[in-house]
């Protein structure tokens, strides 16, 4: 079956030939465009999306999350969220007696940044939280995911700063 595709494949290269050599002005045989241009058009097009769909699959930032293929971990990089944003957000959705415990924060900012997809140190963060206040448990948990997601440590000691978590504050 094989010599048959061979044959075929040189009986028609010769005829191209034989009939271009005829007469310069005329030519008994045309190869249309279509049957060149449109299976080289194709070829290219799959050939294409095969290359993007090798490159997303071997780059690492695929297998991160989501939320964390946006951050930029760079210090060259200016701040991406604005501090009295982020406090109002928190305000909002916390009340005005919300708060920050920024070494938590900064504590799972930075692990956030050495580690791109870390998993959490879920007996470490329950121990602390049972060891936290009534009233702080709540902010001890919002500590650990806003600096776990955000991944900034300069977030962190603004809020800090800013609404920090004091003894006076939770009434303890």
């Amino acid at each position: 079956m094989e010599w048959c595709k061979f044959y075929s494949g040189t009986l028609v290269v010769l005829l191209v030939f034989h009939f271009s050599e005829v007469n310069s002005q005329e030519t008994l045989f045309e190869l249309p465009v279509q049957l060149v241009g449109f299976p080289v058009i194709t070829a290219s097009v799959r050939l294409t999306n095969f290359l993007k769909k090798l490159t997303y699959s071997l780059s690492p930032t695929t297998y991160r999350s989501r939320n964390r293929r946006q951050l930029s971990f760079s210090s060259d990089v200016a701040e991406p969220y604005d501090v009295q944003e982020v406090e109002k957000y928190i305000v909002g959705e916390f009340g005005a007696r919300a708060c920050v415990f920024e070494r938590v924060c900064a504590h799972y900012a930075a692990r956030a940044q050495a580690q791109p997809k870390p998993q959490l140190d879920w007996p470490d963060v329950f121990s602390q939280y049972k060891r936290s206040t009534d009233q702080a448990k709540e902010f001890y948990l919002l500590s650990v995911f806003l600096g776990d997601i955000v991944g900034s440590p300069q977030l962190c000691h603004q809020l800090g700063k800013r609404r920090g978590c004091d003894v006076a504050q939770l009434g303890a």
